[in-house]
């Protein structure tokens, strides 16, 4: 009976360092999630803002003379300034024939976790936002 004791005992003791294995092996998968959902949850506030930016700019535009663009990016870059966001393109078209006008507002989204996401997911991917409204003006 002494002899199981001393088994089990000696079985406990060499299972001690199993918790600080286990936790470096789950630790760079944990995060990985971790930064990848902070990441994407940036890149969807930022297409919202993007889409709300040039919702802005194409109810202006649609009441607006055509002749009224510098306005229409005025009010696209203020909405844009307020989150933060420098746009790389502001393209505001009138199209005749169908009576409407478009806003589409583009920009580079840079990945700020980039030491701890993996190569394939570095650098800056392009968002854009677009608007289709019917033109009043």
């Amino acid at each position: 009976m002494s002899m199981h004791k001393t088994g089990l005992l000696h079985k406990v003791v060499n299972t001690r360092g199993n918790a600080v294995v286990e936790f470096a092996l789950v630790l760079p998968i944990l995060l990985l999630v971790v930064f990848g959902i902070t990441e994407l949850g940036r890149m969807i506030m930022t297409t919202n803002v993007l889409n709300t930016a040039s919702r802005e700019g194409a109810r202006l535009a649609a009441v607006s003379a055509i002749s009224d663009s510098l306005n229409v990016h005025a009010r696209v870059e203020e909405v844009l300034d307020a989150a933060s966001i420098e746009p790389s393109s502001i393209v505001v078209n009138y199209d005749a024939a169908a009576h409407s006008v478009s806003v589409r507002v583009t920009t580079d989204f840079e990945i700020l976790s980039k030491s701890v996401l993996p190569a394939v997911l570095r650098g800056t991917i392009e968002l854009s936002g677009q608007t289709v409204f019917r033109f009043e003006g």
